[in-house]
C-alpha cells in the first residue's frame, strides 16, 4: 500500500486554486518524490478551471507537466479536483476519468477532492482533502485519511493548515495561475508559480 505525505506548498496551492475559482470545477496535479512505496507530494500544478471533460488541451497540459516533473526528478503522484458545489466530496464521473488517466503515468497515483466546507468549518483540524485510491477497478474513498500521524495520508507539517488559512484570508489566490490562465497570457508561470511559492514559504 502506497503512503502519501503532503507538503505545505502542495496543500496550500491546491486550496488556493479552488479558492480562486469558487464558481467552477478546478483540476490540478500533485508532483512528488518517490521512495519505494512512499510519496512525498512536494508541489501542486494547477491545470484548469474551464474543462469539465477530458480534452486535447488536457493532453497538452499533461505532457508539459510530465516534462517539467522529469526535469525536477519528480513524478506525477496525484490528481486533485474541487467542484463548484461545495457539498460535493465524491469524484464525479468526469473527475474519475481525469484521475484514471494519471494512472497510465503512475499506477500508484492517488486522487483528492477538495472539501471546501471542511476548510471553512475549521472543526477538526484535518486537511480539506478527501483522498481516493484506485482498487478493484474503481476509485475508493479513504474516509479515515489524515486521522492518524502514521497513516496512509499525512501532512508533512501541521503548519500546513495554518499557512493555507492565512493565505486564503489575505486573498493570495489571486497569485496562482493555471494552464487556462497561461493560454490567455503565455507569460504567466503556471507550472511553477514561483512568486506564490515564495509567499507560502514565508507565511
Amino acid at each position: 500500500m502506497s503512503e502519501y505525505t503532503l507538503s505545505s506548498q502542495a496543500y496550500a496551492k491546491a486550496i488556493l486554486h479552488s479558492a480562486k475559482y469558487p464558481w467552477a470545477a478546478v483540476h490540478g496535479l500533485f508532483l512528488g518524490e518517490k521512495n519505494g512505496s512512499k510519496f512525498r507530494l512536494t508541489d501542486a500544478v494547477p491545470l484548469a478551471h474551464n474543462w469539465t471533460q477530458l480534452t486535447p488541451m488536457f493532453d497538452v497540459a499533461l505532457q508539459q507537466v510530465q516534462q517539467y516533473a522529469s526535469s525536477k526528478n519528480l513524478v506525477i503522484a496525484g490528481y486533485y479536483v474541487a467542484y463548484e458545489n461545495p457539498d460535493t466530496t465524491q469524484l464525479s464521473a468526469s473527475g474519475a476519468l481525469f484521475a484514471k488517466s494519471i494512472l497510465a503515468i503512475n499506477p500508484e497515483a492517488a486522487a483528492f477532492v477538495v472539501d471546501a466546507k471542511r476548510f471553512k468549518a475549521r472543526e477538526d483540524g484535518r486537511p480539506a482533502l478527501v483522498p481516493f485510491v484506485y482498487a478493484g477497478e474503481q476509485w475508493k474513498e479513504q474516509p479515515k485519511a489524515f486521522g492518524d500521524a502514521k497513516g496512509q495520508f499525512v501532512l508533512e507539517n501541521n503548519q500546513a493548515l495554518t499557512t493555507a488559512r492565512i493565505l486564503v484570508e489575505e486573498r493570495a489566490e489571486i497569485g496562482i495561475f493555471d494552464f487556462d490562465d497561461h493560454l490567455d497570457d503565455v507569460s504567466l508561470d503556471w507550472l511553477q508559480n514561483n512568486v506564490l511559492n515564495e509567499r507560502i514559504r514565508t507565511a
